[in-house]
């Protein structure tokens, strides 16, 4: 790509600052005003001829993709057309069930019998219901198995997950629940197949300890929510900005300082086993989205270049007392957006500046990995999760 030009929602503002601090020049948004009536109001813009064929990159959200897939060889698109579809709750029961590394799920109401087999030999397990199109946390809840209330949730209707809830998470400063945030790519889709996992990460810590009495109708999202976003609601500032024991003020973490604090008190972690469990997670994630019904239609039903499309995913990683990794989600658009590092307790937080730090990293190292505006330095390698 000659000319370091970008398309983007003026939603994605840390985006658009870390590409214009690269060099790029912001055209504006896909579509003037076009949040009013979208996705319509860009098809209609595609059809109206006021999407141009030329050389430039299109941040894009997922429906981005679908209208703009195989309209010209120049776009490159940071969106896989379908990748979100596959993606749901639900799809990712069927893609990845029966590795041991993904909680045990089921789709209900689909599966209720299914589910009622496997309580027989687990009726003091522990269940997270998750609405199927979910995000960030919200609208899910714990449950225990056999109680009323979940009898009451295997009564719902509509389609949802209902996934095995861990109930030994290793618990920082032995209070404090956490997941890690990975960040995997996928350049292309096929002809080669080409994907990596990068090395670096962020840990997101709950803000309440750990406490499975508060499920259920004493549900605390903020002791089994690990999200960024659930805990920085307003409403639980205090505790965002207390000093908690182990994690210190604040939600987030670089994964180095985890890595290195785990690796000098935690005889069980191992950082070599941590990022090879890692690496074999995300290369079925890969492999399986890319050749999800979902991505392989979206493919069949056009002429697009796979070549011209790119997605970062986010895996959501949580591990028990033992070490081990479980995965419990993939996401399309993580979240790539900026912290203010001065909390609003006035003081500066300096781990929320190696968090944006590692926001900034993944978008920049995604696109020198593709080498389209030169060669430069990585802020942290990728793992090549293809043969």
């Amino acid at each position: 790509m000659k000319e370091k030009k970008f398309i983007a929602w003026k939603d994605d503002d840390f985006v658009i600052d870390v590409l214009q601090r690269r060099g790029w020049t912001y055209l504006g948004e896909p579509v003037e005003d076009g949040r009013e009536d979208y996705p319509n109001s860009l098809y209609e813009a595609k059809e109206n001829g006021l999407i141009k064929d030329t050389e430039v990159l299109y941040w894009a959200d997922d429906d981005d993709s679908k209208v703009l897939k195989g309209f010209s060889s120049q776009h490159l698109i940071s969106s896989i057309p379908n990748a979100d579809k596959a993606l749901t709750k639900v799809y990712q029961q069927k893609m990845f069930e029966d590795y041991k590394w993904f909680p045990k799920c089921f789709t209900l109401p689909k599966q209720k019998e299914l589910l009622k087999e496997y309580l027989k030999e687990h009726p003091d397990s522990h269940w997270i219901a998750k609405p199927r199109d979910s995000y960030g946390g919200f609208g899910m809840c714990v449950f225990k198995a056999n109680s009323e209330e979940f009898q009451n949730v295997l009564d719902r209707k509509c389609t949802f997950a209902l996934q095995r809830y861990m109930e030994n998470p290793y618990l920082y400063g032995g209070l404090y629940k956490f997941h890690l945030r990975l960040y995997m790519i996928v350049t292309n889709v096929e002809d080669p197949f080409r994907a990596y996992l990068w090395k670096n990460a962020q840990v997101q810590f709950a803000t309440h300890t750990f406490d499975l009495t508060q499920i259920e109708s004493k549900f605390n999202k903020y002791s089994h929510i690990t999200n960024y976003k659930v805990n920085n609601e307003k409403k639980n500032n205090h505790r965002v900005i207390a000093d908690k024991v182990g994690v210190g003020m604040g939600t987030e973490w670089g994964v180095q300082r985890f890595i290195d604090e785990m690796t000098q008190n935690e005889p069980k972690f191992n950082e070599d086993k941590f990022w090879s469990k890692l690496t074999e997670i995300a290369r079925v994630v890969s492999i399986k989205l890319m050749n999800s019904s979902h991505v392989q239609r979206a493919m069949k039903r056009s002429h697009y270049s796979t070549s011209n499309h790119f997605e970062i995913y986010g895996l959501d990683i949580i591990m028990d007392d033992n070490c081990e990794l479980a995965l419990t989600e993939a996401n399309t658009q993580p979240g790539l957006d900026k912290t203010n590092p001065i909390m609003s307790n006035g003081i500066h937080n300096p781990e929320i500046v190696k968090a944006n730090d590692i926001t900034e990293g993944i978008i920049n190292d995604s696109l020198t990995l593709m080498g389209i505006d030169g060669k430069r330095k990585f802020q942290s390698p990728f793992i090549r999760l293809h043969n």
